[in-house]
């Protein structure tokens, strides 16, 4: 009968660690760019409020209608989360967040111009309403 002191020592081989995985390309970049798209939404805000005594002046009106364009900007977010939401689930966000980005950045050019308070409260609208994709 063999004990194991007699029985020859098995020989193996060094255990080596798993290689670390290498980071995949373009994710450095993909979350740049999912980061620009979502901080586009406090950016519309934050960047227009110190305008609104500006803008008062410059349309010859009052700084409460001047913030209720502001108020529509939330409304545009608002309504298009109900609206976009459900379309994004149906066609996957890329489309969405496309459209979206293009009809914020179209309305941001035109809110330049606005030459009432009408419209700029209109255009300020499709700002958020064009914003809701990226959120």
């Amino acid at each position: 009968m063999t004990t194991l002191q007699h029985r020859p020592a098995a020989v193996s081989a060094p255990v080596r660690a798993p290689a670390p995985a290498a980071p995949r390309p373009g994710v450095a970049r993909t979350a740049l760019v999912l980061g620009g798209f979502v901080a586009i939404g406090p950016l519309t805000i934050d960047m227009y409020l110190p305008a609104l005594p500006t803008i008062t002046g410059e349309l010859e009106t009052t700084s409460a209608a001047v913030q209720l364009t502001l108020t529509g900007t939330l409304v545009g977010l608002a309504v298009g989360q109900l609206v976009l939401g459900p379309l994004s689930d149906r066609y996957g966000r890329r489309r969405p967040l496309l459209a979206g980005t293009a009809l914020h950045v179209l309305a941001s050019l035109l809110v330049i111009v606005a030459p009432n308070l009408a419209v700029l409260g209109a255009l300020r609208v499709l700002q958020g309403w064009g914003r809701r994709p990226a959120r």
